[in-house]
């Protein structure tokens, strides 16, 4: 018994004690007993971790609150385990929001960092805990300060691609052109192919020129690592660079049985001075880079994979002619890839700089036409 066996805060092999226990597997009654026969809150386990880790980790806000506010000693809660947690990192990485709200108002600091140099939000926007995230950045703004090289909560939200995060950052006022050694978050989210996250970061405004420790743009970035997400983020890079400012969004997916309506003529060059300029091949430095990921994506992806990469960018007016409008303006031919289908089909002179218009049929109620301007490094 309690009265006549081993004292309450004896431990095991694990370095637990009874009241570890207890907190780690939510047994609140139990919790309030071993207090009521001095069970000491701050004892630390073998990893250092107190028994208000446990229970903020599990998300047990009820008993948070017993071990801070009974027994002979109360749990401090800015203690911290062998890697430097407090009790907030655990149920900041977890999103347990009811957690983090007692702590914070219990006075846990925030601005603690572990051995990794995270504090409690950059847990929260490393593993895309939104509600904990504007709970903390609510409560301490200035932990949106760019303090350290190693990291900030934006850079480890772009990384993970959780977008929701990325906003709430910048809508709070966070820099979007914050550096650190891995250069600005535009870079982390180049990086692991995180499109939409790009997408917010180049609407927000970040300067896409910025380099990391090593000298590297995101240009270089991609170019180091040439995939077909490569693609995509050189595509939207391509149009911010040019002066577009707010990319062309990536999912204009063609629309399955509903083709589009046809047009009675082509408009001439001069009809439309916009369109030579969308048809030019990117020149320079991007254009090199698209080279390279077209090369790369001819060794180690499929036919239908490119005929993907084509459907993912958007199309022109030229798109919205039938083929059958465009069968009435020009010679076409049949040639079969793979089991798909691609029509091609030589229009009248100067339309773009390779003179034709690929139409794939990729089944019998899915038809792309893709622009020819792209063709020259996806073909």
């Amino acid at each position: 018994s309690i009265w006549r066996g081993p004292n309450v805060n004896c431990t095991d092999s694990s370095g637990y004690t009874a009241l570890h226990h207890a907190a780690l597997n939510g047994h609140k009654d139990i919790v309030l007993k071993l207090l009521q026969y001095e069970a000491s809150t701050n004892v630390a386990d073998n990893k250092g971790y107190f028994p208000i880790h446990l229970a903020a980790w599990k998300g047990d806000v009820e008993i948070v609150k017993i071990l801070i506010h009974h027994g002979p000693s109360h749990s401090r809660v800015n203690e911290q385990n062998n890697e430097n947690e407090t009790a907030l990192h655990c149920a900041a990485q977890y999103g347990h929001s009811e957690v983090v709200a007692v702590l914070l108002e219990e006075l846990t600091d925030p601005t603690i960092r572990n051995s990794k140099l995270e504090t409690p939000l950059d847990l929260a926007a490393l593993y895309g805990r939104l509600r904990v995230v504007k709970m903390i950045i609510s409560a301490h703004p200035n932990l949106m300060s760019c303090n350290t090289r190693k990291h900030t909560p934006l850079h480890l939200a772009a990384r993970n691609g959780h977008k929701a995060v990325v906003q709430v950052l910048l809508e709070a006022g966070m820099d979007v052109s914050c550096q650190t050694e891995k250069g600005s978050a535009l870079h982390e989210a180049a990086l692991f192919g995180k499109v939409d996250v790009v997408q917010v970061l180049l609407e927000t405004g970040i300067d896409a020129n910025i380099k990391d420790s090593l000298g590297r743009t995101v240009l270089d970035i991609l170019k180091e690592h040439p995939s077909q997400k490569s693609l995509q983020i050189a595509t939207l890079l391509q149009e911010y660079l040019e002066g577009v400012g707010r990319p062309a969004a990536l999912d204009e997916c063609v629309q399955e049985d509903s083709p589009a309506e046809p047009q009675t003529h082509l408009s001439s060059p001069a009809e439309s001075p916009s369109q030579k300029t969308k048809g030019e091949t990117v020149t320079g430095e991007l254009s090199k880079l698209l080279d390279e990921i077209k090369l790369c994506q001819e060794k180690d992806y499929s036919f239908e994979d490119l005929c993907h990469t084509i459907s993912d960018h958007y199309l022109d007016d030229l798109s919205k002619i039938s083929e059958e409008e465009l069968g009435k303006n020009g010679s076409q031919s049949v040639v079969s890839k793979g089991g798909v289908n691609t029509t091609c089909l030589s229009l009248p002179s100067q339309r773009a700089p390779c003179g034709m218009c690929c139409v794939v049929r990729l089944s019998a109620s899915v038809t792309v036409q893709c622009q020819s301007s792209l063709l020259p490094f996806l073909w």
